[in-house]
């Protein structure tokens, strides 16, 4: 009997160890749809690697060391940045003590490194590249003290049409106080505007935030949520038309929101406001187009025209610029600065048009035409640096 019930707890144990070990393999399972899912991602950014029409060789993920080099940045022979420089990052290994590492962009000497101990024969070479439009093959070549070279090369593709370009767009023509004369042209001005720089330039649909009739709370609450969506190498465009006031004795600027009322300032939008903002979205260039008549009290400086620098400079540098209508009381319903902005972005043929450039071919029209004067200048205290925005026309 006491044989029967040991032989069937035997058996008991049995199942309960089957059942644990099918268990485990259905966890097992589960990991390896993970690892599965890992991969993916990863095949996906090699994907977007591949798609670029820019790309001169072909692009693989540089895994595990190639040629005595193991490369931790890039992960990838070929990529894409819209920034004007690169820190790369590799692992050199050679059969014998290492002189020194000599670094080439497009086979032009760089730098070179020499290694920290003299006999050897691995060593991490990390340096901030700067970069060409377009292609830049940067090599590392080590070379020990026998004379033996060893090398190794990534291509990395500098294009600033490649940065993210967003755009907010603020229209008020319907004004919930009665006193306030509303308008007719802001709107339908602003959509020429959105469809423009949408099919014409490198605004993306998605990155075109439009606010139509908006109260104060929403243009602040819109603002404050780009704080989390703008990134440092990121292009943005700030568009306003509607009414405003310029307040002489306090040096101070206006916007009208729909709910602004004539006799208080509660619900207008005041420049500080604005330029609050503009020091805190970390754009790595901003641009604000205003048709209103606040324009004078928002620059530190205005345009002198003496800039000469080219493109690739103008979009190194982090820039804080606007253009604005001028300085008018009133603003006329039927914009003349609004018209010539459009045509002359419309017209353009140019690939990159800084907007000082922009500015420059419409400023006469806009005089001749109206009797505002439009300004373009420096926006003060929020980081400008000396660049300035680049409208990128679409191929």
């Amino acid at each position: 009997m006491r044989i029967r019930i040991f032989t069937f707890s035997i058996l008991l144990l049995s199942a309960a160890w089957l059942q644990v070990g099918a268990q485990s393999a259905e966890k097992s399972s589960g990991v390896v749809k993970l690892n599965m899912q890992k991969t993916a991602v990863r095949s996906n950014e090699a994907s977007k690697a591949v798609s670029i029409p820019m790309v001169q060789q072909p692009v693989m993920e540089l895994t595990g060391e190639v040629n005595g080099f193991t490369w931790i940045e890039p992960r990838y022979t070929s990529v894409l940045t819209s920034e004007s420089s690169y820190k790369i990052k590799a692992t050199v290994s050679a059969e014998e003590a290492i002189r020194f590492v000599n670094l080439f962009n497009n086979g032009q000497f760089v730098t070179n490194i020499i290694p920290p101990v003299p006999t050897i024969q691995q060593m991490v070479v990390e340096q901030q590249m700067e970069l060409n439009l377009g292609s830049n093959n940067l090599k590392i070549e080590a070379v020990t003290y026998s004379g033996k070279k060893i090398e190794s090369s990534v291509e990395v593709v500098y294009d600033i049409s490649s940065a993210r370009y967003l755009a907010l767009i603020i229209a008020v023509e319907d004004y919930d106080d009665p006193s306030i004369n509303d308008l007719e042209q802001p709107v339908r001005d602003a959509r020429r505007f959105a469809e423009l720089i949408n099919t014409e330039y490198n605004f993306e649909q998605e990155n075109i935030t439009f606010l139509e009739n908006p109260t104060k709370a929403e243009i602040i609450g819109t603002l404050h949520q780009m704080r989390h969506k703008i990134r440092p190498d990121d292009n943005l465009l700030i568009y306003y038309a509607g009414h405003g006031n310029w307040d002489e004795e306090m040096r101070t600027g206006y916007w009208f929101p729909r709910d602004a009322s004539r006799d208080n300032p509660v619900n207008w939008l005041p420049n500080t406001d604005l330029t609050n903002y503009l020091n805190v979205l970390k754009s790595k260039h901003t641009l604000l187009i205003a048709d209103a008549c606040f324009s004078g009290g928002i620059f530190k400086s205005r345009a002198a025209f003496n800039n000469v620098m080219s493109v690739e400079k103008l979009y190194k540098l982090t820039s804080r610029k606007a253009i604005t209508s001028g300085t008018l009381k009133e603003v006329p319903d039927k914009s003349v600065f609004i018209e010539y902005l459009i045509k002359r972005l419309d017209a353009n043929k140019k690939k990159y048009l800084p907007a000082e450039q922009l500015y420059s071919s419409m400023k006469e029209a806009v005089i001749n035409n109206s009797p505002n004067i439009p300004q373009y200048g420096t926006i003060q205290n929020v980081g400008d640096e000396g660049g300035d925005f680049i409208f990128i026309r679409r191929d």
